[in-house]
């Protein structure tokens, strides 16, 4: 179930207006004082969009009873240890495959309910799609990636890489977007979506890695969810429902926050490695809720 269309072009003036303000925002502001920021973006809204998987993985099912609940959680759990431990082992395979998922996840999110694309090509959009940001955002800022890669997996990428990604996604990305084109499979405005691209050029080029992702994937990604996922549970965008979402979600937004307080004061002083478990932790709780939101997305 997704929003309505005055909703959504609601939705899609907040996010080029709030985009915007947090470029001009930045300029106040030193390098110090921007981290905190990103990080309490992402921490807030960025982990909250993904704290309600569980509640959707019993709507999904129609399943309700304690013991599935236990189950699904021990199950939930058990795939982020699982991810952990690929992080551990192969640490750099492990950091493509979650470019890959999250690439993914992007694109479904923004395009699942704008294309009618059958099965297995719209897969194939959606992963374009999302490369196709994540290029965009590590063109312009090739070696800090590359050196915070280096630091997490000890395996260097040739800042050239991220020139060529950018080429091969965006080529994928626009043959699929000109043939969804062509075919009338896309349910939106083809300006506006180039429009968004071109938003996305800017607030990259201009903007630090970490300011410019928390951006994207807190004002592009994060709330969107959110109010797809607020709707999809009570059926309506509503201030009670709102709350109500808040609520069932409050208690693993806090334990996710708690976590990673407790990393942070065992890990002070020793920046390298906590960001390093710090990016683990982010992708481990992301695969899962990759997942359970293409179960969502299909229903």
């Amino acid at each position: 179930m997704k929003l309505v269309p005055a909703k959504i072009a609601n939705m899609n003036a907040f996010m080029i207006v709030s985009t915007f303000f947090c470029l001009w925002l930045a300029v106040f502001f030193g390098d110090r004082a921007e981290a905190f920021l990103a990080y309490m973006f992402v921490f807030s809204f960025g982990i909250m969009h993904g704290a309600n998987d569980l509640k959707l993985i019993q709507r999904t099912t129609g399943m309700d009873s304690k013991s599935f609940y236990l189950r699904a959680l021990i199950s939930y759990l058990l795939v982020i240890g699982i991810i952990a431990v690929f992080f551990s082992f192969l640490p750099i395979l492990a950091l493509a495959f979650f470019v890959l998922a999250s690439g993914y996840h992007f694109g479904e999110q923004h395009w699942v309910s704008r294309t009618s694309l059958p099965s297995g090509l719209r897969e194939l959009f959606f992963l374009s799609y999302g490369l196709l940001i994540f290029f965009l955002l590590f063109y312009f800022h090739r070696e800090e990636v590359s050196r915070i890669i280096l630091e997490v997996t000890d395996f260097y990428i040739p800042v050239e890489f991220y020139f060529y990604g950018l080429l091969g996604s965006g080529l994928t990305f626009l043959a699929f977007f000109i043939w969804v084109a062509f075919k009338s499979l896309i349910l939106t405005h083809l300006i506006e979506e180039l429009f968004y691209l071109l938003v996305f050029y800017i607030l990259f080029q201009s903007a630090s890695l970490i300011w410019g992702f928390s951006i994207y994937f807190v004002i592009w990604h994060s709330i969107p969810s959110l109010m797809d996922q607020v709707q999809f549970l009570s059926g309506e965008i509503s201030k009670k429902a709102l709350w109500n979402y808040f609520k069932s979600s409050l208690v693993y937004w806090i334990f996710s926050l708690v976590g990673l307080g407790v990393l942070y004061f065992l890990f002070e002083g020793q920046d390298k490695l906590f960001f390093s478990i710090l990016i683990y932790f982010l992708a481990a709780i992301t695969f899962p809720h990759v997942l359970v939101m293409n179960k969502v997305n299909r229903i």
